[in-house]
């Protein structure tokens, strides 16, 4: 009988963070428009589908009325997920999503925000690549101007801690900590990271969508 341990393709699942308040821009931010056709909640959601994470769950408030999401590929496991709790903080919204996966058993999850919308299908996967080669890791993460920041991998024996955390800061307590082992990942454009906190943020990055797109 072969002693070698059987390979076993790594389950990856997602969380898209979708349901944040938007106070600062007083009108929500997954809705507003980067050109007539895309929706600034619909860019980072279409190249999350591109990524085979299953399942890929899409964390809204009570009152959206989706018509921001793009439409799903034939093999997507993407589902909506309602968070009541939404309006408490980014970490309820977080824990909502992590509920959501946990009867799937995953190895790991990626977590994303629905406000960056130049976050790219070749990113995520460097994460999970990286995790693949390196699964001793509590975390993989993106790195922009040398702070750990989302999109990030969390293993799955991160998920009780994540379940854990409070208020608005989401995970970004856990990637700045020294308590756990991750690694990040630099990217070649600072454009990456571009995200809608506000009107002139947004404005930002409606301009950038138009130099891409050439409109």
């Amino acid at each position: 009988m072969s002693c070698r341990k059987e390979w076993r393709a790594l389950k990856v699942a997602g969380i898209y963070l979708a349901a944040g308040q938007s106070r600062r821009m007083g009108v929500s931010k997954v809705s507003l428009q980067l050109s007539q056709e895309v929706s600034l909640g619909s860019v980072a959601l279409s190249e999350l589908d591109r990524c085979a994470l299953s399942p890929l769950i899409v964390v809204v408030r009570a009152d959206d009325d989706l018509k921001w999401l793009p439409p799903a590929g034939e093999r997507s496991t993407r589902r909506t997920e309602t968070c009541l709790t939404a309006h408490l903080g980014l970490s309820f919204s977080l824990r909502c999503g992590l509920n959501a996966i946990l009867p799937m058993q995953p190895d790991a999850a990626i977590v994303a925000l629905a406000d960056q919308p130049f976050i790219t299908a070749s990113l995520v996967k460097r994460l999970i690549d990286t995790y693949e080669r390196n699964p001793g890791l509590d975390y993989i993460a993106s790195t922009h101007k040398g702070l750990a920041m989302p999109p990030a991998l969390f293993s799955k024996e991160m998920f009780t801690v994540l379940q854990g955390l409070d208020g608005d800061k989401g995970a970004a307590g856990i990637l700045r900590s020294p308590d756990y082992k991750g690694m990040v990942l630099e990217t070649d454009s600072a454009h990456c990271f571009m995200d809608a906190d506000t009107e002139v943020d947004f404005g930002e990055i409606r301009k950038e969508w138009s130099l891409r797109s050439g409109s």
